[in-house]
């Protein structure tokens, strides 16, 4: 494939993988700001998520031809891989789980109004059982097949906003206070939840600014658009939520379209980095064998376990991989050597616990970025309290 090629497939790759129900029901939940505030936190989370955090991680992957993880050794060490390994594994099968709870539901509500029909097993499996025949594609054939999936999905969107201005104004029901930095923080954090994975889709390139920078941009225009959906929806009709108003909204099979290869499209590359998290802890030959394995447990926590705190996992992912990236763009892109692996662990951990305690500040930018900068902050002075003997040069 050619590299103008890849460009092109990678831009309808993440902006498939932002075309979610997911990505509505978070815009949903920014409705106590009303419209015009709401859509300025959008604006201003995507910029700081996709700038501050997806295009510098997609370089660092696409510049040292390694996956989002790998690219962690240089300042954590190869126990450090293994670990984040681990921990991203879990947020991935997290994932995968919580699309196909979000999409069973879905297709429930709407197979229910066109078929009378609903039945959760059935739904996950047809579910689980696309989503391993797209992992299962020829990645010869995939660009051609991503090229229409995606392109319908954007018409479908299309369309739903249309459905959204016909749909008759209704007062917004209710809802609990939502501050506008906490709005920040919930777009940054969704953007964050991709942060382990984006240099795993950049790392095969010669032109890894162009790569990292078209990765972005692609998830940027999808995320931002869903968002700002279910932001409209919610303040404009008072839907809370997604399934009713899917039901309610004459698209009919469209609407199944839209809810299954939406899942279809994100859920892939979540299953595909899982496999590769797996290959950093354990190599196997045949990694396409995992990739069913990683689907079928996504969908047995999907039927088994309560996934209700949603904000929570994303709170639980900001933890944890913002402190992480802070660490290595201020080594990679600032300092150009790392602190001793076991000074740098310490660091991880007293982010993710002063993540939690910032939280209760409600910065107007979100907690993320203040964290950002003050680790970033103590990572880059401690390079001066230490002989330089405990430094390492990055390459």
């Amino acid at each position: 494939m050619s590299e103008s090629k890849a460009l092109h497939g990678q831009f309808l790759i993440w902006l498939g993988a932002a075309i979610s129900i997911a990505e509505i029901m978070t815009g949903m939940l920014l409705a106590p700001l009303g419209f015009s505030k709401g859509l300025f936190a959008i604006l201003i989370g995507h910029l700081i998520g996709c700038g501050l955090f997806l295009l510098p991680a997609g370089y660092i992957g696409a510049k040292k031809h390694q996956t989002a993880i790998q690219s962690t050794k240089s300042t954590f060490g190869s126990t450090g891989v293994i670990l984040f390994s681990l921990i991203n594994l879990v947020q991935l099968i997290g994932w995968t789980a919580v699309m196909i709870v979000n999409a069973i539901s879905a297709m429930n509500g709407v197979s229910n109004s066109l078929f009378n029909f609903k039945n959760s097993i059935i739904m996950g499996i047809v579910m689980a059982i696309l989503i391993i025949i797209w992992l299962l594609v020829d990645v010869s054939h995939l660009y051609q097949i991503n090229l229409v999936i995606v392109s319908l999905l954007v018409i479908g969107s299309i369309i739903m906003i249309f459905l959204i201005f016909k749909t008759p104004v209704s007062h917004t029901p209710n809802l609990t206070t939502m501050t506008f930095g906490s709005a920040v923080e919930l777009n940054i954090t969704m953007a964050l939840s991709w942060l382990p994975l984006i240099g795993d889709y950049t790392k095969s390139t010669t032109r890894p600014i162009a790569m990292s920078a078209i990765s972005s941009m692609g998830y940027f225009i999808g995320s931002f658009i869903m968002f700002t959906i279910g932001l409209f929806l919610t303040t404009r009709t008072g839907y809370t939520d997604f399934t009713s108003f899917l039901v309610t909204s004459g698209l009919g099979i469209i609407a199944l379209f839209i809810i299954i290869f939406s899942t279809v499209t994100t859920t892939f590359l979540d299953v595909l980095s899982a496999t590769i998290n797996i290959q950093n802890i354990h190599p196997f030959k045949n990694m396409k064998l995992i990739s069913p394995v990683i689907v079928v447990l996504g969908l047995i926590i999907a039927w088994v376990v309560p996934i209700d705190n949603y904000q929570t996992f994303l709170y639980f992912i900001a933890s944890v991989f913002t402190p992480l990236y802070a660490i290595v763009f201020v080594s990679y892109f600032v300092m150009k050597q790392s602190l001793p692996y076991w000074l740098n662990i310490f660091w991880w951990v007293v982010g993710i616990f002063a993540y939690y305690q910032l939280q209760s500040f409600d910065f107007i930018l979100g907690t993320t970025i203040v964290l950002l900068i003050g680790l970033s902050l103590f990572v880059y002075l401690s390079q001066f309290i230490l002989p330089k003997r405990y430094l390492k040069k990055i390459h």
